[in-house]
């Protein structure tokens, strides 16, 4: 017997001991956690299925099996702590995830007020927004897991999405300028806090094919689908 075939059963065992630490490593590695704070938009209102078709749904399966998105949208949400439902009550939820990565996209609920959507009071509080995003910030930016975080211009108020009621149009009429105030002052607490931004209005406005019959604000699910593509390349670092 030459000095191969003597080694041999120790090499095979060997290369089946390499395969197998490889193995248990790629099972262990830890994935890239993804938190989606945000409203209802974040949720997947208006979908039949939003654990499959909501944008981190989607988010999900264009960053593949390395990557872990949990959805922290709650319907109603507003960025402003004076806001009810507000993200503030997110927190120890969030916190407990400790995430790698953030991405907020807040601001469509803190239109409402001064008339519209009812007796919701938030424009009222609109002086406070970029202070409350600043501190909302500075606590996430805490985290053990020093997330990078991510700020989103919420997507669009569409008005020539078919189906629109008379009084659904005046309210969006009224809201979409506010949104474009509050799209100016996140951009302007980004640059100050040095995270990143995702615009996710501009790309999407007038395209009502992307948005909910006689809703306007919330997506269908090519729009939800849409998001997760803006927020995956932003995330990627592809374009």
């Amino acid at each position: 017997m030459n000095r191969i075939e003597t080694y041999f059963p120790t090499i095979i065992l060997c290369s089946l001991l390499l395969l197998l630490l490889f193995a248990f490593r790629d099972v262990t590695k830890e994935k890239i956690k993804v938190a989606s704070i945000g409203d209802s938009i974040t949720y997947g209102a208006r979908l039949d299925n939003p654990d499959s078709d909501s944008y981190p749904a989607h988010l999900q399966k264009l960053l593949g099996d390395d990557y872990a998105v949990e959805n922290f949208g709650v319907g109603g949400c507003t960025l402003i702590r004076k806001g009810i439902p507000t993200v503030w009550n997110e927190l120890p939820k969030i916190k407990a995830a400790n995430p790698d990565i953030i991405v907020i996209s807040l601001g469509t609920n803190d239109t409402c007020g001064y008339g519209t959507c009812g007796d919701r009071k938030c424009w009222e509080y609109k002086d406070e927004f970029e202070k409350d995003y600043r501190d909302l910030i500075d606590e996430l930016s805490q985290l053990p897991s020093d997330p990078q975080i991510f700020l989103c211009a919420p997507s669009p108020m569409v008005l020539e999405t078919p189906g629109l009621d008379a009084e659904r149009i005046a309210g969006l009429k009224v809201r979409k300028p506010r949104l474009q105030e509050l799209i100016s002052m996140t951009k302007k607490v980004a640059m100050e806090k040095n995270v990143s931004f995702i615009d996710l209005n501009e790309p999407l406005d007038h395209r009502p094919e992307l948005f909910t019959l006689s809703d306007g604000v919330h997506p269908n699910k090519e729009g939800y689908e849409a998001i997760a593509k803006l927020v995956a390349m932003k995330l990627t670092g592809h374009k």
